[in-house]
């Protein structure tokens, strides 16, 4: 009033009102200025907060509530109702030797997810542990925190917290809830760490609850696994059980075999001699049989002479420069009579431009002959085996590989066996009906064949496996045999297996073998 009528008696009249206008305006606006702060602050600072309220709704929010992660969002919930808390989380404490194992949760905003191992020692636990009292933002940069670890130290501040507030089960700290800063920066004052305190109090017990619950979930996880595990385990010790019964019904026939053939023929060579009956045919026919037999007795002694050293790991390998070309031709060409004899027509690709490869040809001719073999056993008369090559170019620190696919139309094989047929002694079919036979249809020998394959090529720095849509002899779905082998051997140990996913690329054109000609003839 004063202001006004001393500009009324300085200025003429027109002017006075202009400036009284514009000091009216400007005393407005100040006024609307600093009065939204101060009805903001009455009206978002609570003036004090009830204990039993609090408990009641806190008790309301988690009834029902079983799991950690429900507990986190319902605190959460409860820290931005009652506090407008921007983000917090707990930190469940694990105690192990010398160590807590600490597992966050997100209660609210953005919060740390990973576990972190942090030492017993920390300073900030043993404060929280010595103090049982909310800590507010403490000072890392402070001389008592000095000797915390780096990693403890930057995992921490990566928290953001403003406040601590330890939990306790039976005495022992078990877990901290870590509250973040507040809507429009209010700070945490007596009455607001009271409140954190009954918060943490009253989700004491519903956190052991869920805890035990989510220790039994895993305890009956981990239950559940073993059983499956023992329940395999029962599985396999069974069908080794059997294998080896079958083994030693096998080898038996295998090895008496032979043996009675040649005391046979033993026996009638001399009987013959007796009553002056021979003569060079029946000479002739009666050594080859003899030689026949000795020849498969030796061959049968041999699988079980190289079987032992796979299974020592003593397998002598001689690695030199040879072809893959060199090395198919040797392991097919024994079987071109038997391809003829039951008209299986023979399929190669892929075996133009291949660079030499570095192996130990006698070996990997013999695991070859056994795949071969193999293929040749179960298909059908009429049927088909397919040899399919490929390089494969170099990967991580996996030199160049040669690719070769075994394929036949033959009865296939059932999931359940595709890895039991690479143990030794295992066979798939009865022991009882065993027939011998290197060639013939559902022919059978000891069941070393395709372990001994196994252990030429991993010996060779490479893998085998099999894959077939299933057993049937009716539909024939047939089998592949996938061997995977670097162009050099290893410099690592040669049992380091290659990686049996590298990706399928299309084939050259197939070529067709017709087994009364050349096998070879042809051939890409």
């Amino acid at each position: 009033m004063l202001l006004a009528l001393a500009i009324q008696t300085s200025l003429p009249q027109a002017q006075s009102w202009l400036v009284l206008s514009g000091v009216a305006l400007f005393a407005a606006l100040v006024f609307h200025l600093v009065r939204l702060p101060i009805e903001q602050l009455f009206k978002s600072k609570p003036k004090g907060y009830d204990p039993l309220k609090i408990t009641q709704d806190f008790s309301n929010r988690v009834a029902g509530v079983s799991e950690l992660s429900e507990l986190a969002t319902t605190t959460g919930g409860m820290l931005e109702s009652l506090l407008r808390t921007q983000h917090a989380g707990w930190l469940l404490l694990t105690p192990q030797e010398s160590n807590f194992n600490v597992t966050p949760f997100v209660a609210k905003g953005q919060f740390p997810t990973e576990s972190f191992e942090i030492s017993r020692n920390n300073p900030l636990l043993r404060q929280l542990d010595l103090e049982r009292e909310p800590l507010l933002q403490p000072n890392f940069k402070d001389s008592k925190y000095a000797q915390m670890p780096a990693a403890e130290l930057d995992w921490l501040t990566k928290l953001q917290a403003q406040v601590y507030v330890p939990m306790f089960d039976a005495g022992l700290l078990s877990a901290v809830l870590v509250v973040g800063e507040r809507a429009n920066r209010f700070t945490y004052e007596a009455k607001e760490l009271e409140a954190l305190k009954l918060i943490t109090a009253q989700a004491a017990a519903v956190l052991k609850v869920a805890r035990v619950i989510a220790d039994l979930k895993s305890l009956n996880a981990s239950m559940s696994s073993l059983n499956e595990s023992l329940t395999a385990a029962n599985e396999t010790m069974q069908n080794m059980n059997s294998v080896r019964n079958d083994f030693t019904a096998i080898a038996s026939h295998e090895l008496r075999t032979p043996i009675t053939q040649m005391l046979g023929f033993a026996d009638l060579l001399g009987a013959m001699t007796q009553d002056d009956t021979l003569d060079k045919a029946t000479i002739a026919d009666i050594t080859d049989s003899i030689v026949r037999a000795c020849g498969r007795l030796n061959e049968v002694i041999g699988q079980m002479l190289d079987m032992a050293q796979i299974d020592v790991d003593a397998m002598d390998l001689k690695f030199a420069d040879t072809t893959l070309d060199e090395v198919l031709r040797l392991s097919i060409e024994p079987y071109v009579p038997a391809l003829k004899e039951r008209n299986l027509r023979l399929g190669l690709t892929g075996l133009k431009n291949l660079p030499s490869i570095r192996v130990d040809k006698h070996r990997l001719v013999q695991a070859f002959s056994q795949l071969m073999s193999n293929a040749i056993k179960f298909t059908p008369d009429g049927g088909q085996v397919n040899l399919a090559i490929r390089l494969l170019p170099p990967q991580a620190d996996l030199p160049p590989q040669l690719e070769i696919v075994f394929a036949d139309s033959g009865i296939g094989i059932d999931a359940k066996h595709q890895q039991l047929i690479f143990q030794k002694f295992y066979r798939v079919g009865s022991a009882a009906i065993h027939s011998t036979g290197t060639t013939k249809f559902m022919g059978a020998g000891p069941g070393l064949g395709l372990p001994i394959a196994k252990g030429v090529i991993e010996g060779h720095g490479g893998r085998i496996w099999v894959e077939s849509p299933g057993h049937d002899p009716v539909k024939c779905p047939g089998s592949k045999f996938f061997v995977v082998i670097p162009i050099k051997p290893p410099a690592f140990a040669p049992k380091a297996l290659s990686d049996p996913e590298a990706a399928r690329k299309p084939g050259k054109k197939e070529v067709t073998i017709v087994p009364s000609k050349n096998p070879f003839v042809g051939m890409e």
